[in-house]
């Protein structure tokens, strides 16, 4: 018999993202590895700020099939909530009340034709969730889990937070969301802190969550699918002959996009020579930003927008220095990317983040708003080429030791009640 799957995410390729790149290699490893039969439900937008604001790029596609997986994708908003004013007031007031569905009903995406698609829903094995914020999603798959009386799986990936009153622990931390916790049959985890987290916040609203639950699978790569990246034809391509201190995915604040900017300029009075390589989806704030600039610190920064795949692997060849000390990563799937090509890296230092990178030996643990701290790591490492080798070599072979994808996903097999 085959087993049938339908997997629920808030973007899917082309969008990119680290959620949505796990998601993605889940449905692909079901379909080819274990020939299950996988439906995917998203939305239509290709940039995370749709979500939200409900205006930016869009997949045109609603229904195709993608390496042997059949995705459909919804809009965001219906009616008078299609208007993004409208639909963030009605999150905004909706979204505080204490009350389960009208809270989760309130929250992003808030993809009404998804959640009258459960009326015709198909006989499905297995039913999963993610990500957090995104708990619109986590209701839809919870009422076909209750309709159809399958499995719940969960793949939270939660971000922590750096502190205790971390504002972002508002978003990611409601009280409305433990009976999905609850509910999961098993709650995938990027690290033992995210499920550390997850119990005792459900504890604190009286909810016991059995450790049972818990599958800590982490995020890996498939090694011969990104190795082969060119620097040098990046660096001839864009004209950089010195050092390269960069950045790839989303470029915000809470990813600390602009920290790593201002503790470049500190580098730069230092007279440091190198340039910053900014490689993701554009962003209206940053690139405003970068373009504020005095000229002799802009005049540093490459920021390159909605980076081909092509420019990203020869940036991480070209790179030097891996940096992102960001408060809202789970994971961080880029910090493996990095040590394939022999980057040490700077990250955040939270109780997460400790679980990945190794402080000292194969990056570097700093706190999100050390700004001087960023900058000294920087330095120090652009200044000591022996210490860059030793830290990417170390980073490298921990990647090739636990965070290689085709070892990685058979432990997938006993979360759907695979076949060994």
């Amino acid at each position: 018999m085959i087993i049938k799957v339908l997997n629920i995410i808030q973007r899917y390729s082309p969008a990119r993202g680290g959620a949505e790149l796990f998601i993605q290699i889940l449905s692909e490893y079901l379909v080819k590895k274990e020939k299950c039969e996988v439906d995917v439900w998203t939305t239509e937008a290709l940039e995370a700020d749709t979500l939200w604001d409900l205006h930016g790029s869009i997949v045109e596609k609603k229904e195709e099939v993608i390496n042997g997986v059949n995705v459909k994708r919804f809009p965001v908003g219906k009616g008078i909530l299609r208007n993004k004013y409208l639909n963030k007031i009605f999150r905004v007031l909706f979204g505080r009340l204490p009350l389960f569905k009208i809270s989760n009903l309130a929250s992003c995406p808030t993809s009404f034709h998804m959640l009258e698609d459960i009326k015709d829903i198909k006989k499905y094995d297995f039913v999963t969730v993610s990500s957090t914020p995104y708990y619109f999603l986590f209701y839809v798959g919870y009422l076909i889990s209750k309709k159809l009386n399958i499995p719940l799986i969960v793949i939270p990936a939660l971000h922590i937070g750096v502190e205790k009153n971390d504002s972002l622990k508002k978003k990611y931390f409601r009280k409305t969301a433990v009976p999905f916790f609850k509910h999961a049959s098993k709650i995938i985890l990027n690290t033992r802190a995210e499920g550390e987290a997850i119990r005792s916040f459900c504890k604190e609203n009286g909810v016991e969550i059995d450790e049972e639950k818990f599958e800590v699978i982490g995020q890996g790569v498939f090694l011969d699918k990104i190795e082969g990246g060119q620097g040098e034809r990046f660096r001839e391509k864009y004209g950089i002959e010195n050092d390269i201190v960069f950045q790839i995915g989303t470029k915000n604040y809470e990813k600390g996009s602009f920290n790593l900017v201002k503790a470049m300029t500190t580098c730069w009075d230092r007279d440091v020579d190198a340039t910053l390589v900014f490689g993701g989806a554009y962003n209206q704030k940053f690139s405003e930003y970068i373009d504020s600039l005095e000229e002799k610190y802009k005049g540093r920064i490459l920021n390159i927008d909605n980076i081909s795949e092509e420019d990203k692997w020869n940036l991480y060849d070209a790179g030097d220095i891996f940096s992102m000390v960001s408060k809202t990563d789970s994971f961080g799937i880029v910090y493996l990317e990095a040590w394939v090509y022999g980057n040490p890296v700077l990250g955040c230092k939270n109780d997460a983040i400790k679980e990945v990178i190794s402080d000292g030996e194969d990056g570097y643990l700093i706190s999100f708003d050390d700004i001087e701290g960023i900058s000294e790591k920087i330095e120090y490492l652009l200044k000591n080429n022996g210490k860059r080798e030793e830290m990417g070599k170390r980073g490298r072979k921990k990647v090739e030791e636990k965070y290689d994808w085709e070892r990685n996903l058979e432990k997938l097999k006993r979360i759907y009640s695979l076949k060994s």
